[in-house]
């Protein structure tokens, strides 16, 4: 508005002043009221424009040269000083008159610094400086103006609920990119989690047919990917609770000993089956509970032991007394040797039974195999070419850290067991190796072979499979190997002979040098 009122103001100053010229012609003006009718003529359109309320000119010494404050809802003359201020610089200045907004512009004009009735021939036209102001009604700058502030006011609400919503928006990207990522994390983390789990997980649906199953449940199973799909009934053998809650079930599925848990989905409307293997906690178990049996055998022997031996070895001096006594063609003689020999067998009993109830102290020492194997071969030489059963050693340069007379006397022990076992022109084989970073001891033989049941028993005190068998030979072998922190393992089918492998910690693997055969 201010560039608006000084436009409009220096206009109305030119036009009034080349107006008035033509006007004039070669006169002068007499007085202020000769300029009047021909300012008035001339401003006539300003003044009929509705954005024009007043116009105002003065002199230098502020006298009022020509007005047209009519227009104006209030009677407006200008104070000194606004006279002042208007004759040395642009004034401007918004005023409310009757509640209507004017706008008051006032600027020095030089063309209006003449007194006009005094203008004289020779006189400087632009000698003085008078004022000029210029009024401009302010409603319709101030309607437009206002609309304007309202559309930028709706503009900037949109433009700041476009970018809450692009906020939003990207918040809500980047958020669902961030559960993306943390989906996958956790996918990936179940999956392996499923692919590494020791346990066996199997999915079944309503008509028990396998649904998914992680690598630990093919692997229990034995069966591959094609198992989705197939009964879980014709895998194994259970009955499946819809309702669940019956807790571990334990399921033999041949030489695996299984425990399987039954878990409903019931959203789902399928199980989940926990699938765990127990074999080496059945093994353990076992082996727990041979110990038992071993310790109660102990506690029986310590007592009895001391019971019989006194007693027995008065009984072997009278045998040999009579021995002594008779020739040895006389029947008395055979018959006191005869007693001689079983006081010797009840006095070997009494030392095994006395070894399992008071095992002594181990003296480890590296024991070379080859050696030892030897030994045992000397040492059965009459008994095997008794029974016509030959022994071949396959011996290797092994050597094992152990206690070298119970390791003597737990393969002692064992190839007397095959040499029983074993018919006229059979073969017994022992050798050794290392295995997963254990000494291997195998004694083989081709004898009449052992059923499951036997071999369940075999290493029970006092249990023996012949005849004249006393049943403490593999029980004193196991507790040799067990005192080792070793273990015993026994394959053998009826018919097809035995293998009786012994595991010990440790040792030395030297290079095989050679094989060497005993007949």
């Amino acid at each position: 508005m201010a560039l608006s009122a000084q436009s409009i103001g220096r206009g109305i100053e030119t036009n009034l002043y080349r107006g008035a010229m033509r006007g004039m012609g070669g006169r002068r003006w007499v007085d202020e009221q000769d300029f009047i009718p021909v300012a008035e003529d001339l401003l006539k359109e300003f003044i009929q424009d509705g954005d024009v309320l007043y116009v105002g000119m003065f002199g230098p010494d502020g006298q009022e040269l020509f007005t047209s404050r009519n227009i104006l809802p209030v009677d407006f003359v200008p104070g000194p000083e606004m006279l002042d201020k208007a004759s040395r610089q642009v004034w401007n200045a918004e005023i409310s008159l009757e509640n209507q907004p004017v706008f008051f512009q006032g600027f020095p004009s030089r063309r209006m610094g003449h007194r006009l009735g005094r203008m004289l021939p020779g006189e400087d036209a632009e000698a003085g400086s008078g004022t000029m102001f210029i009024a401009l009604d302010m409603s319709g700058h101030l309607e437009a103006y206002s609309g304007y502030k309202r559309t930028i006011m709706v503009q900037a609400v949109f433009t700041l609920a476009a970018v809450f919503m692009m906020g939003l928006l990207a918040w809500a990207y980047l958020r669902k990119k961030d559960q993306g990522r943390r989906f996958v994390r956790l996918s990936s983390f179940h999956s392996r989690l499923l692919d590494n789990m020791p346990d066996g997980l199997l999915s079944v649906n309503r008509d028990l047919e396998i649904t998914a199953a992680n690598p630990a449940a093919q692997e229990l199973l034995g069966q591959g990917r094609d198992m989705l799909g197939r009964k879980i009934t014709g895998l194994l053998p259970l009955g499946i609770d819809l309702d669940g809650g019956s807790g571990w079930d334990q399921v033999e599925l041949g030489s695996k000993t299984l425990e399987v848990l039954i878990l409903p989905i019931r959203e789902e409307k399928e199980f989940l089956l926990l699938l765990r293997d127990r074999t080496r906690m059945r093994e353990l178990e076992n082996s727990l509970e041979h110990t038992r049996r071993l310790a109660a055998v102990g506690r029986f022997a310590a007592g009895l032991a001391h019971e019989i031996r006194n007693p027995l070895s008065s009984l072997k001096g009278f045998a040999q007394y009579f021995q002594q006594k008779f020739s040895r063609d006389d029947p008395a003689f055979t018959y006191a040797r005869t007693m001689v020999a079983e006081a010797d067998r009840l006095n070997r009993v009494i030392n095994d039974l006395m070894y399992l109830a008071r095992p002594r102290s181990l003296e480890p020492v590296q024991v070379e195999l080859t050696a030892l194997f030897d030994e045992v071969g000397v040492l059965l030489e009459m008994d095997l070419a008794s029974r016509g059963v030959r022994l071949k050693l396959e011996p290797t340069e092994i050597e094992v850290r152990a206690d070298r007379d119970l390791l003597k006397q737990a393969v002692l022990n064992l190839v007397l067991n095959s040499l029983q076992a074993s018919e006229q022109g059979k073969t017994i084989r022992l050798g050794a190796g290392m295995e997963d970073g254990r000494v291997r001891i195998d004694v083989v033989d081709q004898g009449c072979g052992m059923n499951a049941e036997i071999q369940e028993k075999a290493q029970e005190p006092f249990f023996s499979a012949r005849e004249h068998g006393s049943g403490l030979g593999l029980s004193i072998v196991h507790r040799i190997v067990q005192d080792h922190q070793g273990d015993m393992t026994i394959s053998s089918f009826p018919g097809e002979g035995t293998r009786v492998t012994l595991w010990f910690p440790g040792g030395t693997d030297k290079m095989i040098q050679g094989l060497r055969r005993y007949d």
